[in-house]
């Protein structure tokens, strides 16, 4: 998944009431307050601080009380990547798809890209059940998707992830079984016919 770790350079600033107590631990403290939670367009959700690597002594700018520390750190966040197959639950179901949790994000399954076969909402599930193949999806199921588009904003609220499990190894674990059974027997089958239609073409 999109999980990465990197170095950030960045300035803090600290008001002189909060300077009491060990320097590095509230610069640290104010980095989290400053970057946890935000989402940047290059290396996507700031899940979280994990080491302040250096800063300096600190400047004060006239006029203005507050003391600027130029400081690096290290920090962990989550990039949706395009087209990346990724783990999820399912969260909500809603007569137009189901929204699924993917690592800090949620994203959106539109109904009509929950699975091949032709489904429709149930809301006593509440879920989704399969027309002709039966197969049902329902609120706290583990599925596998894949990421079809992203639209990242600065806000985690106004992030839009859209997700599709129309294709041969996503959805549920048990749709992914019986697909790829199916998919031997059709092969099979075929590599029959071929074999049979081989031998009468000799005779």
């Amino acid at each position: 998944m999109g999980y990465k770790k990197y170095n950030m350079e960045a300035i803090v600033c600290i008001s002189p009431i909060n300077l009491e107590g060990e320097l590095e631990d509230i610069i640290f403290d104010q980095i989290c307050k400053d970057f946890e939670g935000i989402i940047n367009k290059d290396i996507g959700l700031i899940l979280s601080i994990t080491d302040l690597i250096e800063y300096d002594e600190g400047e004060i700018v006239p006029g203005d009380p507050n003391v600027f520390y130029k400081v690096k750190f290290s920090l962990v966040s989550y990039m949706p990547k395009l087209h990346e197959v990724v783990p999820g639950i399912i969260t909500q179901a809603t007569d137009f798809g189901a929204f699924i949790k993917i690592g800090p994000f949620e994203g959106l399954c539109h109904i009509s890209q929950i699975m091949e076969d032709f489904n429709s909402y149930n809301p006593e599930l509440p879920g989704f059940v399969g027309k002709e193949s039966k197969q049902m999806l329902v609120v706290e199921d583990l599925v596998t998707a894949r990421i079809a588009s992203v639209s990242l904003k600065s806000k985690l609220v106004d992030t839009k992830i859209g997700l599709t499990m129309r294709q041969l190894g996503l959805g549920k674990e048990d749709w992914i079984v019986a697909a790829e059974k199916e998919k031997e027997k059709k092969e099979k089958t075929a590599k029959k016919k071929a074999t049979t239609k081989k031998t009468k073409t000799k005779k």
